[in-house]
């Protein structure tokens, strides 16, 4: 290929990403952290944020998780990370220690993988990007089609979104697997082969297998029964349908829901009792998440029944949330509710190094100067009673006694090194043998990230 032809080519790519990168929002980020397994489409992606952000100024930062699945899988992080430094990019190589589970390996591999990449993210006040394609979102969509999930999910992959206080954004959804080969081609860089992609063991495989037969019988016979290509279009379809009624749900959210720095949230219910049941468990939905930290919504039957509950005007729990009355007016259906993230069902702890900045429970955002166990207020010794009575009555903060008892028992705890614990909440009180500083913030109440411009996530 003439010099000139691949000079242009490099350019078509590079002004294709800037322009995505500018209607996603992004170009609003100072950073980035990409996602970097070695492969060609996370290789190419990791190629163009960095020549972006070397036209544009910023920073880029890529994250190499080794989860030691496969033999050699260290020498191959390393293989990566020097392939990459060759094109600037500057990457960290993570390796996941936790104990490898008995089952559920591929989940859990998933999980810690998507965690240190948050933690890195946020650390560096970056935006997360993962390379995930077109081919990606055909295989998604038909997947979900499967398992007749409901609008949101046969929207397939979202193009960005904030979760735990980062913009997790892919700017490569609407690129084919075969353009990104060939931005790893034209910029002469080599990726590496995962050989998991070829094994029929995983659901994903056999939806591509499945797929790409079908696009090949529409080639030869111009059937348009299916194709990936009308699994995406039909993704983007409910992806934009699901927009709109995500900025409905933000709307009367933010004039029905109060959010409180403590964790929990107070609901006016008339403002959702003429909703359709679709539109309300949506609703719902959010809110649980957004309180009970979980990271999947909860199913319609359980829904249906919270409704029934609530226009009952009754207290419930449900996906980690308990929903609790505050009044008891002539109409049950009318009863305003708490929302607080469930406690005493499951301990949760979190352990945190000095300096560290972790999410908690799925709801809290902590950063601590002293290492320790994070770990629920309901399950600190010290503390039992709905009073709190083990406390010194100096130690209280201003209107501390008016908080619900819920809110007091979810909200988090250090335990320290030392044997002693600190309240970020209860101002002026650690009973800890060192000076430390701790700081938790409630991420119910977030709606972008607070080091980004308020345009980026709208």
């Amino acid at each position: 290929m003439l010099p000139s032809v691949k000079a242009s080519l490099i350019a078509d790519f590079d002004a294709r990403f800037a322009a995505v990168m500018a209607g996603l929002g992004l170009d609003q980020c100072t950073g980035y952290v990409t996602a970097l397994s070695g492969g060609p489409d996370s290789t190419a992606l990791a190629l163009l944020t960095q020549r972006y952000v070397d036209a544009t100024g910023k920073h880029h930062h890529a994250v190499i998780v080794d989860h030691g699945l496969r033999d050699g899988s260290g020498d191959e992080a390393k293989r990566v990370q020097t392939r990459l430094r060759r094109f600037g990019v500057a990457s960290d190589i993570i390796p996941i220690t936790e104990p490898r589970p008995t089952a559920g390996l591929q989940e859990w591999a998933r999980i810690n993988r998507h965690q240190a990449l948050l933690s890195v993210a946020r650390q560096k006040k970056a935006a997360l990007l993962f390379a995930h394609h077109a081919g990606d979102q055909a295989e998604t969509v038909a997947m979900r089609l499967l398992k007749s999930s409901g609008l949101n999910g046969l929207g397939g992959i979202a193009c960005h979104r904030l979760q735990h206080d980062v913009v997790v954004a892919r700017p490569v959804l609407g690129w084919m697997p075969d353009q990104l080969k060939a931005v790893c081609h034209h910029l002469d860089c080599d990726f590496e082969t995962d050989p998991s992609n070829q094994n029929h063991r995983f659901e994903r495989v056999r939806i591509r297998k499945f797929l790409a037969d079908l696009d090949r019988q529409d080639a030869a016979t111009a059937d348009t029964a299916l194709s990936s290509g009308q699994l995406r279009r039909l993704g983007a379809g409910a992806a934009r349908l699901g927009a709109v009624a995500d900025k409905a749900c933000d709307n009367i959210i933010d004039q029905a829901v109060d959010w409180h720095p403590s964790g929990y949230a107070s609901v006016t219910m008339a403002a959702f009792a003429d909703l359709p049941q679709s539109f309300w468990a949506l609703i719902m939905r959010r809110l649980i998440m957004a309180v009970g930290g979980g990271q999947y919504g909860a199913a319609k039957m359980a829904l249906d029944q919270l409704r029934q509950r609530c226009d009952d005007g009754v207290s419930a729990t449900i996906g980690g949330c308990h929903f609790s009355p505050i009044t008891s007016p002539r109409r049950a259906s009318a009863a305003n509710y708490h929302l607080f993230r469930e406690t005493g069902r499951k301990r949760i702890t979190t352990p945190i190094a000095a300096g560290q900045e972790v999410v908690f429970a799925g709801c809290w955002l902590v950063k601590s100067a002293q290492a320790g166990m994070l770990h629920g207020f309901a399950d600190t010794p010290r503390i039992q009673g709905d009073s709190g009575a083990a406390l010194p009555a100096n130690s209280m903060p201003d209107g501390w006694h008016l908080l619900p008892h819920r809110a007091r028992q979810a909200i988090p705890v250090l335990t320290t090194l030392d044997g002693g614990s600190i309240y970020p909440q209860l101002k002026g009180y650690e009973n800890t043998q060192s000076p430390a500083t701790m700081a938790a913030r409630f991420l119910g109440m977030a709606r972008r990230p607070t080091f980004l411009a308020d345009t980026l996530i709208g």
